[in-house]
């Protein structure tokens, strides 16, 4: 039994019924710092309780998980726990996988055992902050579109406008033999102003230069007014909690986000008359609910997702928050998203 345990490359507890260390191999030798001979016929409760939780980042989380496994030895447990740099350990990340000895000599106790996926964590790390500068480089340069649209070319727009009103204003004190030039002119003036209206489209959907000087609160309250004003959508917003309060500035634009693209699906794709916006801060969760009453969809269906629907998944993902979506046809939408106040990465203890 022990040399075929020694041969696997994972850490290998076997419990027998009362719970007592029946065999561990090599492998699990060195994870955990232990001896054999020191822990082969001892109560694994009071080894975990007085040696192994300690090695553990969240020990006392890690004995509360492995002990109520043995209070009801009926179910398979799976997590990730983070063994640190301690007494001349190797830091390394293991999967602790266990589940209940059906038959043979050890009927009614339990097996564990322990994978090293240190490769697997690091590398999950490296990807999600990789990302994470990804989507911060994505908004500054989005930022920075939004500002050179609004400062410059908005701006340009604004003053061809007056310009064109004022000869506007001039032709109509003349004969009539200008009437033709003043129909051309108000034509004119009528493009500009619907190609202001798109440039302030294009700025806001980009990034709002009020974020970061306002704050979360009275930005999605000038949202809410601008899609009202440009769709003519009934938009009530509610805020409950967050006042001035000010969140890290990834998550004001992942929030933000939520809020935009949601409106955005809905006026490209619900027909929806009343739209009900609502955000609850209630530490540790920032809580974003957007309800539509327009003609729903299935939201099994990928294709129905759309590109904008899951970019916003992504984001809240990369966030380490969690979105549901709930739709009927002609039943209207409801998008609810949840995110963590604190940036939590792997699910360790």
């Amino acid at each position: 039994m022990e040399n075929i345990l020694d041969i696997l490359p994972v850490g290998v507890f076997v419990l027998d019924n009362s719970f007592h260390v029946a065999e561990i191999n090599s492998a699990l030798e060195t994870f955990f710092g232990l001896a054999r001979e020191d822990t082969v016929g001892r109560d694994k409760r009071k080894l975990v309780a007085e040696r192994i939780c300690h090695i553990f980042e969240n020990g006392e989380a890690f004995r509360k998980r492995v002990l109520a496994t043995y209070d009801d030895n009926t179910y398979i447990e799976r997590f990730i726990c983070h063994v640190l740099p301690i007494n001349d350990l190797q830091e390394r990340w293991l999967e602790h996988s266990s589940q209940p000895i059906a038959r043979g000599a050890y009927q009614g106790g339990r097996i564990e055992v322990y994978t090293d996926v240190t490769d697997r964590v690091l590398a999950e790390q490296e990807i999600h902050w990789l990302s994470t500068q990804t989507m911060q480089l994505v908004e500054k340069e989005k930022s920075r579109i939004a500002s050179n649209l609004h400062d410059g070319l908005g701006q340009t727009i604004l003053a061809i406008k007056f310009s064109l009103e004022n000869i506007h204003e001039s032709l109509k004190k003349q004969p009539k033999t200008f009437e033709r030039q003043q129909a051309d002119l108000k034509k004119t003036i009528t493009w500009i102003e619907n190609m202001g209206r798109e440039v302030s489209s294009i700025s806001s959907n980009l990034m709002p230069s009020m974020l970061g000087p306002l704050g979360l609160e009275e930005t999605l309250t000038w949202l809410k007014e601008q899609y009202a004003s440009l769709y003519g959508l009934d938009i009530h917003y509610q805020s409950y909690g967050l006042g001035d309060r000010r969140l890290p500035a990834d998550l004001e634009v992942a929030v933000f986000r939520v809020f935009q693209e949601s409106l955005n699906n809905i006026i490209k794709h619900a027909s929806a008359k009343h739209v009900e916006l609502k955000l609850v801060y209630s530490h540790p969760t920032i809580i974003a609910t957007i309800t539509d009453d327009g003609i729903g969809f299935n939201p099994d269906d990928k294709v129905a997702l759309g590109t904008g629907l899951r970019i916003m998944k992504q984001r809240i993902l990369e966030l380490n928050g969690n979105i549901k979506i709930t739709s009927q046809i002609q039943r209207g939408t409801t998008i609810r998203a949840e995110l963590p106040i604190q940036d939590n990465h792997h699910e360790k203890i």
